[in-house]
């Protein structure tokens, strides 16, 4: 089980790191940003669940959804690129303004290939980031200590267990 403090941070900054992932994704196409940064920001988000509630509960939650994420982004990146040969030129933004209200909304393709890019930046970061926490969360310990210091097995609290001594009836 985690420590504490580790609890409480995934409490307090995963909503964070999310509302700041949005914002970065929203304001790329026009400022510093877009779907590569948003994209690590919210694999930020996620290794920070990994390392609080472990890799298997991420992974529960998350793991089944995350190669199809890559694919669809993918998708999303190359339609978007593919449709501004609507002007006849690969690449090229194509923009409309959308009225709700009071508020004229631009959207162009440059915002749907910062969400492809996202999906696949943040998507293929967790995946590689899962795998990484796995590889160490299921590695055989020495001694027989427990995978992590949540007393499960004969530790002491903190991952290690205790060595017999000579006198115990323990040692052979």
């Amino acid at each position: 089980m985690a420590e504490l403090y580790l609890r409480v941070l995934d409490r307090v900054m995963t909503p964070i790191l999310l509302v700041l992932t949005l914002f970065l994704l929203l304001r790329g196409h026009n400022l510093p940003g877009g779907g590569f940064i948003a994209g690590l920001t919210a694999a930020t988000a996620f290794e920070l669940q990994i390392l609080s509630r472990g890799p298997d509960v991420v992974q529960d939650s998350l793991g089944r959804y995350l190669q199809p994420m890559m694919g669809i982004g993918l998708l999303i990146s190359v339609l978007s690129a593919l449709f501004g040969l609507v002007d006849g030129v690969f690449f090229t933004g194509i923009w409309g303004k959308f009225v709700l209200g009071t508020t004229t909304i631009d959207l162009g393709s440059p915002v749907f290939f910062d969400l492809g890019v996202f999906l696949v930046v943040m998507s293929v970061t967790t995946s590689y980031l899962l795998g990484l926490n796995q590889a160490a969360f299921h590695q055989p310990r020495p001694n027989g200590a427990p995978q992590n210091g949540n007393g499960n097995g004969a530790g002491n609290g903190n991952g290690h267990t205790a060595t017999p001594t000579a006198g115990s009836e323990d040692a052979s």
